[in-house]
């Protein structure tokens, strides 16, 4: 997983195209970041701010497939009445 770190380094703007969990959980992304540079990079003591993200993530994907999933029906149903 890539983590996105918009803090006070270069900024620089998200891809339109970027997945739908580094969009939506960028915030849990840039929570971890903090929590290991306060933490001398120890994953063990940012366990909380991870398990957080992951759940972020999990969300994103979910309701990108069910995004995904509505709009293949909304045309498949299109295309039914189209050729009528």
């Amino acid at each position: 997983m890539v983590f996105v770190y918009t803090g006070k380094g270069r900024r620089q703007a998200q891809n339109d195209d970027a997945p739908p969990e580094q969009r939506k959980c960028a915030k849990q992304a840039c929570a971890i970041q903090w929590c290991l540079a306060k933490r001398d990079h120890k994953e063990h003591l940012c366990k909380n701010f991870i398990d957080d993200w992951q759940d972020c993530c999990e969300k994103a994907r979910a309701v990108a497939a069910l995004e995904a999933a509505a709009a293949a029906a909304e045309k498949k149903v299109a295309d039914g009445k189209g050729s009528k």
